[in-house]
This record gives structure tokens, C-alpha cells and sequence, in this order.
């Protein structure tokens, strides 16, 4: 019936049915049963409820329509629980079953349990339910420290002013500072106005700029059986800078060259191979054609002449932060993935302007390609520019590299050639296999012990249920981010590089 049915309907239902039927069974008279007199009462008491229903509604219609940013009507009358719903359907079954058995102490528990409800539900709409207690109250969050680092540990303070909790209600406070970050709860009795302060600690930082969702904030009657609808307030900035990651090799992504100005000779044996290779351009020399690289990677490779070229003196890190749909995915491996990719493109950046190389980086933010220059002794510009870097699918990789002849180097998770690639564009290939985490296990299920205590509301079937059905969205995306971030296309990448994590650094190797 619960599934046929809407939760919020059900509860409604629950609120009203029972007590219209629970006066004709109590009103009856006969030996045994509840006397006329509690018939009376209990009439009495489901008009006062129906009618404060009727009259929180109409303020609440009228509020919706001023703002279409008011809460719902239905929202304003939805106040019974799960608990006070269930409590009011077993109290008409205990008095529909006194009725028919004659068992005068089976009536007084019905009577004493839809009677609770019903007290505590009217007494819930006249005195928390409407905007009265929100309109001096103020909502200040606090994520402590504004600017983090990625790992570093968040606290929270929520400071409450000028909320007066009505007497026999407490109230709720309910938020997650970040996505895939600790849920946080508190619960404030009731007592006289003033001055509130909630602290709790959110765990580690996830990297990102971004605004806090608000806070859920309710009152809820001290028995559990009642509540108000859902307020939102508190609102704050956060800006969590990317962690420094170290980055062995980089150097490599240069060659082997000396300083700028001068090439350094190889001298090599007439049998010894050079992987110094790159794509033909016309004009090169048809004799340097390198035929078992070029059926490799089904276009015309040649070798390069046995001299070591000057190092690059300007070089252009390029972002790959190109992929469509990660925001409806459950599972944290995107989010992971990209932190890694940001990681990994700042440490490169910072070993190349470390030995004297001009280092430009690139990537797409807020819709348009955006540059940062790394300074080798000052890296806060950087670290801020890399908190900004999101998910996108406006701006594909042609286009953020664009027409410049500087060399380029693409960072990226799942690289991919295109019409535009230049010889002076070399990839940095993230693998996602070797950088993300695996999803927590699937909650199991015992007959005979409770994943949390006695008595916690997360026991119900239903919200059991809920999770485990989570969890299997979760794994389910995380096996389709899998999929879509698979790179098995190694041999077209000959030359490139792989970064791997070595010992809490990056390493990077060169693809044979």
C-alpha cells in the first residue's frame, strides 16, 4: 500500500481517516466499550484538527502564490512522521478490534494512542508550523578554514539568533558542506531565545570553489510523532585549493637537450634504434621514414636526426577536462579522477618552471579557454586557478589547445587523436584504473543484528532497503565512468607518457 500510494499521502490520509472513524466505533454504546463521552471528545478533537489543517493551508496556498519561492501548501499540513502515521493507524486497529472483542483495555490503548497524535499534531500546526518562529531567526555557517587544502580537515559552526523553539518542540538541523562529504546532524531542545552555536566536524577537504548548500532545518515534537516542513537557510563560500603532488620525470616531456641555446650531439652505434620519432610533415625527408611505426599507427612517422635538440624554453600545459554527464553519476570516481588529473597537471607544471621552463597552463572554465602562467616561486595563482577546474563538455580539446604553434602537452584520462594533433603536442595519459578508489561494499543484510542501534529510525525495512539500492546505483555508475574512461589504445601513443603513482608521487613513464 505504501508503494501504491505517496508518502506524504499516506501520512495525510493517516492523519484524518483515523480519526474520523475512531468517534462512530468509540460513540457506540454497549457493555464494555468506551464510554459516549470519549466519542464526544475524540469528535470534538478531529474537528479542531481538521479545521487548524484547513486554515494552515489556506495561509500556506495564499503564501505560495505571493512567492513562488514559499514552501508548498501540502508541505505546511504534512506534519505526522512515520512514526505518529503508524501510531495512528494501530490505534484505530486496537479500537476496531476492542470494538468487536469487548476488551475494554485494548480501547483505552487505541483511544490513548490516536488521542496523542492528534493533541500533538494540532498542537504542531498552531504553534511551529507556520512562518512565525523563521521571521526574526538567523542562519550564520561557518566552514572552517575558508581557503583549505585538499585533505585538510573542515569543521563547521552554524551560529542560530533570534530563533525562539516553541515549548514541547525540538529542532532539527540537517546539511552536507560537500558532495560526497560526512552528513551533518544536531538537535536543539527548546528553551528561551538567544544565542545558539552547533560545531561538528565535516572530514577532509574535497578540492573545488563552490557555494554550500543550505541547511535543512525542522521542528519536531519531543515524542517524534510530529514535524514541520523543511526550511532552508545558511548558505556560505568554500574554497579548497588542490593538494601539491610531486611529479618524477617531467623533464622527460622536454627531451634530453641542455640549456636553450645549445643542441648537445648523441653518438650512437649504426645498429642501435632511436625512439626519437614524430609525425611526417611534408617537406621531411622520405629516406627518414620509419615504415614499422607508421603501419603501427596507421600514418606516416619518420625518425629524427641523431642530435639532441635544444630544450623547450616555453612549453603549454593542456587540461583534458572534457566529459559529458559526470554530474548525474552517484558514484565518487569522477570526481576522484579529476582531482587526480588536476593534481598531476599542477605537479608537472611546477617541476618544468622549476628548471627555468616558461610554463603556460590551459584549460576550459566557465565556458571559454582560460591561462595562467606558473610562477616557480609563487604557486597560489596556480593553486586557485586549479580549484576552479570542473567537468565540461562545451569546449572540446581542439579548441582549448587551439592554433598555436608553442609545444603542447595534454593531460589527460582517456587521450584521443584528432585532425589537429601538431608534431609538438605530446600527451600525458592519467590512467583512471591505477588513480581511483573502489565503491564501499553492499550493506548486508542480518536477521538477527541491526547495522545501527536499537531503536534508530535507519533499522526500517524501507530505509534499508533505500541504501542498499544506493549502493547499486553507485557501483552501477561506477562500472559505466569505468567503461567510458577505458584506454586500451596504447600503440598510437608510442612516445607519449603515462603517469603512475609511485610511493605518494607521480611518476611519469614514457610509452614504448
Amino acid at each position: 500500500m505504501t508503494k501504491i500510494i505517496a508518502p506524504r499521502t499516506w501520512r495525510l490520509l493517516a492523519l484524518l481517516a483515523p480519526s474520523l472513524i475512531v468517534p462512530l466505533v468509540a460513540s457506540e454504546r454497549g457493555a464494555g466499550r468506551i464510554s459516549f463521552a470519549t466519542g464526544i471528545a475524540l469528535s470534538v478533537l478531529w474537528l479542531v484538527v481538521a479545521s487548524a489543517l484547513l486554515v494552515r493551508f489556506v495561509i500556506a496556498l495564499h503564501a505560495h502564490f505571493r512567492s513562488r519561492d514559499a514552501a508548498s501548501p501540502w508541505d505546511r499540513i504534512d506534519v505526522l512522521t512515520s512514526s505518529g502515521a503508524a501510531m495512528m493507524w494501530f490505534g484505530l486497529v486496537a479500537l476496531v478490534a476492542a470494538s468487536w472483542t469487548g476488551w475494554a483495555s485494548l480501547g483505552v490503548v487505541g483511544v490513548l494512542g490516536v488521542g496523542t497524535v492528534s493533541i500533538a499534531a494540532l498542537w504542531t500546526i498552531l504553534v511551529a508550523a507556520g512562518d512565525g518562529p523563521w521571521q526574526r531567526a538567523q542562519v550564520l555557517r561557518t566552514v572552517l578554514p575558508a581557503i583549505a587544502t585538499e585533505g585538510d580537515p573542515l569543521r563547521e559552526e552554524i551560529t542560530l539568533r533570534d530563533l525562539a523553539i516553541p515549548p514541547g518542540m525540538r529542532l532539527f538541523v540537517q546539511g552536507r558542506a560537500q558532495r560526497h562529504g560526512a552528513m551533518s546532524r544536531y538537535v536543539v531542545d527548546g528553551g528561551p531565545s538567544g544565542e545558539v552555536v552547533l560545531r561538528a566536524e565535516l572530514g577532509p577537504a574535497l578540492r573545488g570553489e563552490r557555494e554550500v548548500p543550505p541547511l535543512a532545518l525542522w521542528f519536531g515534537d519531543v515524542l517524534g510523532l510530529t514535524r514541520t516542513a523543511v526550511i532552508h537557510r545558511g548558505t556560505c563560500e568554500l574554497a579548497v585549493l588542490p593538494r601539491q603532488l610531486g611529479v618524477d620525470g617531467a623533464k622527460s616531456l622536454l627531451g634530453e637537450g641542455g640549456d636553450d641555446a645549445n643542441a648537445k650531439p648523441a653518438h650512437k652505434m649504426p645498429t642501435e634504434g632511436t625512439f626519437r620519432i614524430r609525425a611526417y610533415t611534408p617537406g621531411d625527408d622520405a629516406r627518414r621514414i620509419h615504415w614499422v611505426r607508421s603501419l603501427q599507427q596507421d600514418q606516416l612517422i619518420v625518425r629524427l636526426p641523431d642530435e639532441i635538440p635544444p630544450a623547450d624554453p616555453t612549453v603549454r600545459l593542456v587540461l583534458d577536462n572534457e566529459l559529458f554527464g559526470t554530474e548525474a553519476l552517484t558514484c565518487r570516481a569522477p570526481d576522484e579522477m579529476l582531482d587526480v588529473l588536476v593534481r598531476v597537471w599542477l605537479g608537472i607544471a611546477k617541476a618544468l618552471a622549476a628548471q627555468g621552463t616558461r610554463v603556460t597552463l590551459v584549460a576550459a572554465v566557465d565556458g571559454k579557454v582560460q591561462e595562467r602562467p606558473m610562477h616557480p616561486r609563487s604557486a597560489q595563482a596556480a593553486m586557485r586557478f586549479g580549484a576552479k577546474i570542473e567537468w565540461q563538455a562545451a569546449l572540446p580539446i581542439e579548441q582549448v589547445v587551439g592554433d598555436r604553434r608553442d609545444k603542447h602537452v595534454i593531460i589527460s584520462a582517456r587521450p584521443r587523436r584528432t585532425a589537429g594533433d601538431k608534431a609538438q603536442t605530446g600527451w600525458v595519459v592519467v590512467p583512471e584504473v591505477a588513480w581511483t578508489t573502489h565503491e564501499g561494499a553492499l550493506p548486508t543484510e542480518k536477521a538477527t543484528r541491526y547495522a545501527y542501534p536499537i531503536g534508530s529510525p535507519e533499522n526500517r525495512r524501507e530505509r534499508r532497503e533505500r541504501e542498499r539500492d544506493r549502493a547499486i546505483t553507485r557501483w552501477q555508475d561506477r562500472a559505466v565512468f569505468s567503461q567510458v574512461m577505458c584506454w586500451i589504445d596504447w600503440s598510437r601513443f608510442s612516445g607519449d607518457h603515462v603517469a603512475r603513482p609511485h610511493e605518494g608521487r607521480a611518476e611519469l613513464e614514457m610509452i614504448p
